[in-house]
């Protein structure tokens, strides 16, 4: 990227998954990228998340991300909202990560948290539900009292490269529907909002732009393994953060309580 005023970038390797860095950090840059003020990460972990043999190094390369994006929010309440349609394979992300987080027992073991609480949140699709998502989220943010959100969703991508192997995060509050086509207003939340999201399809566009296909999306018939995976390595990764006292392995033995598809080697964990 040429340099950009107000605009700051870095690169590095961590745990064996490139990480690049955009801080948006004006006005004018915004203007320039298109983009809010914020921060924005990819993860290229170089293999589709659902090889075995690669969850550990992502799932540690995520948790120190979060660490950093979510630190300066550490003794509030935290919420993460899976947003999607769990009945849509390539959609079914932000619900896969909810239902790996076993948020009330380990509350009630009380260990050390890095935040006050921890909450989670599914709620739905406006396709189903006729609620515009910030609309509802917002609702439960106001009657919880929640201090920051962590939106999950699935993304699309315009190169198939990207599909599977890159994880995005955003400081500047929020992921839109895919499918709506309509600019979600996270701004009216009145409190940071992070999102993080793993591409799973790709528009019918990219490979058809003479014909009106926004709607259409391509993905693989195995999407099913990479959103149980994916669910696996996030959920992970947000244990990770919001529970320092517990190790590698029980953390991932926490994240698969609910729903345990995915092999692993304990000892590998415990090394």
């Amino acid at each position: 990227m040429p340099h950009i005023e107000g605009i700051e970038t870095s690169e590095e390797e961590l745990h064996s998954c490139h990480v690049s860095t955009v801080h948006v950090q004006s006005e004018q840059a915004a203007e320039t990228l298109q983009k809010p003020i914020g921060s924005y990460i990819t993860i290229e972990t170089g293999k589709p998340l659902s090889r075995h043999d690669h969850i550990m190094s992502v799932g540690e390369c995520l948790a120190e991300v979060l660490d950093r994006v979510l630190r300066p929010h550490y003794h509030g309440k935290l919420c993460v909202c899976g947003i999607g349609n769990r009945d849509r394979s390539a959609d079914a992300l932000g619900p896969e990560v909810t239902r790996n987080l076993p948020l009330k027992v380990l509350s009630e073991i009380g260990l050390e948290e890095n935040f006050r609480e921890i909450v989670s949140l599914e709620p739905g699709t406006v396709g189903t539900n006729n609620i515009n998502t910030e609309v509802l989220v917002n609702g439960v943010v106001k009657a919880v009292g929640v201090d920051c959100l962590l939106l999950i969703d699935s993304l699309t991508a315009k190169e198939p490269a990207r599909m599977f192997q890159t994880i995005q995060l955003s400081t500047n509050g929020g992921l839109s529907p895919h499918l709506t086509g309509r600019k979600a207003d996270w701004s009216v939340l009145g409190i940071p909002v992070i999102s993080l999201g793993v591409p799973m399809a790709i528009p019918a566009s990219v490979f058809l732009p003479d014909q009106d296909l926004d709607s259409t999306l391509f993905t693989s018939t195995g999407v099913q393994s990479e959103i149980a995976a994916a669910g696996r390595i996030i959920a992970y990764s947000i244990l990770r953060v919001c529970f320092p006292s517990y190790s590698m392995a029980e953390c991932f033995i926490w994240s698969g309580l609910n729903n345990d598809t995915v092999l692993f080697d304990l000892e590998a964990w415990n090394s």
